[in-house]
Parts: C-alpha cells; structure tokens; sequence
C-alpha cells in the first residue's frame, strides 16, 4: 500500500521532509475542498495558511503537501503533512508517479490511414480515425490520440502528445492579388516540425511553412484551439494557451508564456521569459524579460500607468 513515506522518498518528489504519521496510508487523491481520509491533496504556495488550517480543522487521516507556513498553521495531530517550496510541483509529481492514466498501448488502430511512406515508430500509438500523410515521420514513445490529421511530411519527435481534433500540416493561409484583383495563392512547400517532448491540445491548427518549416521546439505545451500559422517558431519549454492566434512568421523565444486569447500578429518576435497577458494584442517586437498586456500590448508598466491617469479623467 502507498504510504505518505513513499511519497516522500521518490526520488526527484520535490517534497523537503514529513510531518507526522510517515506510514498513513494513500488511497486516493483530489482537491483539498473535498479531503478526507487517506486523500493526497495539496494547498498552494500562495495559500493563505490561516484559511488552510480552517478547511483542515475537520479532517481525519488526510495527506496535505503544503509549504512551511501552511504545516505551522495546520499541524499534524490529525494531517500528515508533505512540506515542499513547490507544493503544486510536488504534489503533480506524485500524482504523476503513483496516479496517473496508463498512457495508450504502442500501434496503430486499425481505423486510422497511414500512408505507405509515412513512418511510425514500434513504440508510438496512432489511435482510431487519424490520417497520416505521406513521408511523415512519428518518433518513439510519441502518442497521438483519434481524429489527429498529419498532412504529408510532417516530422513528429519522441515523446509528443497530439490530442484529438489537432490538424498539423495544412496549408496558411497566404495569397497575393495579382493584375485582375484575383486572390492567387502563394505555396505552401515547406513543412511543420516538432521536436521531443512536445504536447498539443485538442482542436489546435498549426499550418506547414511555405518556404520552410513551422517548428516547435522541445517541451513545447500548446493548448486546445490555438491556431499556430505559417513559419511560426515556437521556443523551448514555452507555452501558448487557450485561442491564442500566432500569426504568420512569429518568432517566440524560450520560455515564453502567452496567455489565453492573445493575438501576436505577423512576423513579430517575442523574447524569451516574456509573458504576454490575457487578451493582449502584440503589434510590435516585444524584448527577452518583458510582461506586456493590453491592446495594443504595452509593458506592465506602462499598461497600469495608463489605467491610472484615466481613472484620474473619470469621475
């Protein structure tokens, strides 16, 4: 049986030591409104500790992975308690290790259409009703879930995760008028590539180059209903979050955080460690280091200053 010692004791848990009863045992988890006995759950950093010990007083057996601060208010006469800086790393990590869906078994359903020339490591799953275009390639580990389009040449890495309803590979969407008026449009023979380690939600659209590569780099999480245009590069380890639109040619550094519904549009560069804010709409280059929010996106600085002098014209 998993005990809260066995938690702790995982290598890489995150968690600095234990309070309390080492051998309670765990038998399942969830959130901390709903903790009962042998309930895994966690509180927060920013958790106010006193609040936390209130929702606690009545619980029996729970085991709460917490900061310092939130142990000190809860004690652990009734709780065992996991003590981490990071109690939302920790406790995924532990969930992770001991909770987690089984991942889906290597192979190909027998509905999806895989092109002769496509290929599809042993060790990937391809599940039901996928299409997977001509000279794509499907790295080891890599899981992509049903209804998944991969239109041809497509480069998939190792261990991706695509989810359901995700087209990758369809054309941009760019013409250029010619001497009649005539929508004529520019082609598209470039292609998309995705690097080890990457997820993509459900729904998302991520359109192949036309010159040369769409790219994701590893660690990569895109989200459900993004839409990624034409020659995008997205950096390692950032995120872009719930129908945000990158529009053509964006350049998005390392470590970035785009926020849900954020538009960038084309051909600008976004720095690494930037966090673009909720519903921003980022009409210029914005530097490595940067948090902008607003439309059109502005620094924080610059944003909250704003809002001050019109709340100052308002009365």
């Amino acid at each position: 049986m998993l005990t809260a010692s066995d938690v702790k004791n995982q290598p890489g848990s995150g968690i600095d030591h234990l309070i309390g009863d080492p051998d309670r045992p765990i038998l399942t988890v969830g959130p901390i409104g709903s903790a009962g006995a042998g309930c895994l759950s966690f509180a927060a950093a920013s958790a106010r500790a006193d609040a936390i010990a209130e929702l606690m007083a009545g619980v029996d057996g729970a085991i709460l992975v917490c900061s310092a601060t939130v142990a000190d208010a809860v004690g652990a006469d009734r709780t065992t308690l996991l003590v981490a800086e990071n109690p939302r790393l920790a406790f995924l990590r532990a969930v992770r290790n001991h909770f987690a869906l089984a991942r889906p078994s290597p192979g190909i359903h027998p509905t999806a259409a895989v092109d002769p020339s496509a290929e599809v490591d042993p060790t990937a799953h391809v599940g039901a009703f996928c299409s997977i275009g001509a000279g794509c390639r499907i790295g080891a580990g890599t899981v992509i879930h049903s209804h998944v389009a991969l239109y041809s040449g497509v480069r998939v890495g190792r261990n991706v995760t695509i989810n359901s309803g995700t087209v990758i590979g369809a054309d941009g969407f760019g013409y250029e008028k010619n001497e009649s008026g005539e929508l004529e449009k520019f082609p598209h023979i470039g292609g998309v590539v995705i690097e080890d380690d990457v997820e993509i939600g459900s729904n998302t659209s991520i359109d192949r180059g036309t010159l040369g590569d769409t790219l994701l780099k590893r660690g990569a999480r895109i989200d459900n209903q993004i839409h990624i245009a034409h020659n995008v590069v997205v950096g390692r380890d950032s995120a872009v979050i719930a129908q945000a639109m990158i529009g053509g040619s964006v350049k998005i550094g390392d470590r970035a955080w785009i926020a849900p519904a954020a538009v960038i549009i084309d051909r600008v560069s976004i720095g690494s460690d930037t966090l673009v804010g909720l519903s921003a709409v980022v009409t210029k280059s914005v530097p490595d280091g940067q948090v902008v929010m607003g439309f059109p996106a502005q620094s924080d600085a610059e944003f909250k200053a704003t809002r001050a002098a019109l709340k100052k014209l308002i009365p």
